[in-house]
């Protein structure tokens, strides 16, 4: 149509295939898609699909009714948004201009089915955000959310610039939850705590516009308020997670976070109780896991979360039984993340200085200062801030022991925060 301008249908299959990044190629495989089966065997090889897609875009001659019809299913638009009233597409009009109900119903049918990704592919993006929780205590924070919001804007792009099935985007949503709990887990961990909660509350909106539970999402929330020193928030966040979990391991966490926020609160009957729920939990039935995911709670990080409420408690000894736990339970062949680990080394270490056994606490933290910089998360570097604290008791003032250990603490803390800000 050399000299003489692109009829508008013609614009129109051009703008809405490369607003979806589609090329002639891929759009000739969606067409095909698009057919039903016996319609699918009757069609040409693509190359061919291919060619009439190319002279459709340069207005050569107008699609037929079949690919008129798939073209509407392949894009999730009725032929009179897509062609407006050309009756040169094989629309087929009432007297007054209108579609019959015939067509009506067949649009709609084909908007209704028409999706920009496969059941196939949703459940492809539901498996890397597993194998991502998986790999939480593995590499560094600031590493992993990386990966992680580039899954999340993989599944944006998704959710505003095409169009799904129904229960397609509750999938989306539900997969989404999840990674948006998950960033605002490591945002915790890289001491951006704001961030990390307007992430966690995004998270539990995605998880009710799917129709989710909202477990994970509120248990993201419990811990970035625990950082934020807002305990009774944190509890309270935790409890409501435990209240709505299902019997999976996130179940024994939000107990053990209400234990924690609830100590650090001075409700030690509340955070009592909320141990035994935990303990409870772990000993029912249970979905199997890893118990290294994000989500895990494996026996170590129980008696870590014992050794944070007797510290709190004021009760040494009963925080180095919790600690034997945890070597008890590595020795038997639980996992050993290293975050965990480290935070139950420096728990002990705590303990040891509430003894004044200030030879112990140095051998119980030397192990953990020498871990990689990238490594030195915010629940690690609390425990460390703690430490440093009640070495500046007087009673501490001059003993090089303490002298040395806070220096060690020093240098420590400096180099994570030099690496979660840069």
């Amino acid at each position: 149509m050399t000299g003489r301008e692109l009829p508008s249908w013609a614009i129109r299959l051009r703008e809405e295939r490369t607003r979806r990044l589609w090329s002639q190629k891929v759009t000739a495989v969606r067409l095909r898609d698009a057919a039903d089966e016996r319609t699918r065997a009757a069609l040409p090889a693509i190359d061919s699909i291919q060619r009439y897609v190319r002279d459709y875009e340069a207005g050569r001659h107008a699609p037929g009714d079949l690919y008129a019809e798939l073209y509407c299913r392949a894009f999730g638009l009725t032929r009179a948004a897509l062609f407006g009233d050309s009756r040169g597409v094989g629309a087929v009009l009432a007297a007054d201009g209108s579609p019959p109900a015939e067509y009506d119903a067949r649009s709609l049918a084909a908007w209704m089915t028409s999706t920009n990704i496969s059941d196939d592919g949703i459940n492809d993006l539901a498996q890397v955000t597993a194998a991502l929780s998986e790999t939480h205590s593995e590499r560094p924070p600031a590493q992993l959310l990386a990966d992680v919001a580039g899954l999340h804007r993989q599944i944006q792009a998704l959710l505003r610039g095409g169009k799904q099935r129904l229960r397609q985007t509750r999938d989306l949503y539900r997969v989404d939850a999840d990674l948006l709990a998950h960033a605002s887990l490591l945002l915790g961990d890289l001491h951006s705590d704001d961030a990390a909660a307007a992430y966690g509350s995004t998270a539990e909106l995605c998880a009710k516009e799917a129709g989710a539970n909202q477990a994970v999402a509120l248990s993201v929330q419990a811990k970035t308020e625990r950082w934020r020193m807002r305990f009774a928030n944190s509890a309270e966040l935790a409890r409501r997670g435990y209240d709505c979990s299902p019997a999976t391991p996130i179940r024994i966490l939000l107990a053990s976070y209400e234990a924690n926020a609830a100590a650090l609160l001075g409700d030690l009957r509340r955070a009592q109780d909320a141990l035994r729920r935990a303990e409870a939990a772990a000993a029912g039935s249970m979905a199997p896991d890893s118990g290294v995911s994000a989500w895990s709670c494996p026996r170590p990080r129980q008696a870590l979360f014992a050794l944070s409420v007797a510290i709190r408690s004021q009760d040494a000894d009963g925080a180095l039984r919790a600690a034997e736990m945890a070597d008890s339970a590595w020795a038997g062949g639980d996992a050993r993340v290293a975050g965990t680990w480290a935070q139950v080394r420096l728990g002990a270490g705590t303990a040891r200085i509430m003894k004044d056994d200030l030879d112990g606490a140095l051998m119980e933290i030397s192990p953990v200062l020498t871990l990689a910089p990238e490594f030195r998360m915010a629940t690690i570097t609390g425990y460390t801030s703690q430490i440093d604290r009640r070495l500046r008791q007087r009673r501490f003032l001059r003993n090089d022991t303490a002298v040395e250990i806070r220096g060690r603490v020093r240098d420590f803390n400096v180099a994570a925060l030099a690496t979660s800000t840069s």
